[in-house]
């Protein structure tokens, strides 16, 4: 390795310690301290630019927390849009089953008014051909089994019938006792005297 010429040499000074030297390097000798001295403005310009990077990843971290809040915000809007549509058809089919249920009750009360008539006018002939005593005044018919209109699931419902020829002072009647069968889901009825 050459040493440098004399004459090219400079001397140098340390900030920290004052010792002059000629010696290269970039170290004082004496106390080591650096004879590169740091600008100020650098360090400012640094943290200058250290913050606006901070604050425009702050800025940028706030947009995207906003965007991911208003994300959320639309995501739980459609869920509870799309629940309370699904109440809706949900409340809808309930609606239309129990429709339907009403409508199937109302047609086995109808079957069960078309029995009694039948069994009232079946006792009326039987009384115009002198096999029962009349007059008849009306029919009534009890369940016994099946019978229900609320019980939907029956097939079959099976009656206790009188056809009323006397109504008694103490509110009961009297009269010629029949059975009764309707069949749901054909809406036949079928009736004998007796039973």
């Amino acid at each position: 390795m050459t040493e440098p010429d004399p004459a090219t040499r400079t001397t140098r000074v340390c900030r920290k310690c004052s010792v002059a030297t000629s010696l290269a390097g970039d170290f004082c000798p004496s106390c080591g301290a650096g004879y590169v001295r740091r600008s100020r403005r650098s360090s400012r310009r640094t943290t200058l630019v250290t913050l606006s990077v901070l604050v425009l990843l702050g800025a940028a971290g706030s947009a995207l927390a906003v965007k991911q809040h208003r994300d959320d915000l639309a995501a739980d809007r459609a869920a509870a849009a799309a629940e309370r549509q699904e109440n809706r058809a949900a409340n809808a089919a309930a609606d239309a089953q129990e429709e339907a249920n009403e409508t199937e009750r109302a047609s086995r009360r109808d079957l069960i008014e078309a029995l009694q008539e039948q069994i009232t006018k079946d006792a009326k002939k039987k009384v115009a051909d002198d096999l029962l005593d009349g007059p008849i005044l009306y029919s009534s018919c009890t369940a016994t089994g099946g019978g229900s209109t609320d019980d939907l699931t029956a097939l079959t419902g099976t009656f206790e019938c009188i056809a009323v020829n006397k109504e008694n002072d103490d509110g009961t009647a009297s009269g010629y006792r029949y059975a009764g069968t309707a069949e749901w889901d054909s809406g036949s009825i079928t009736w004998k005297l007796g039973g």
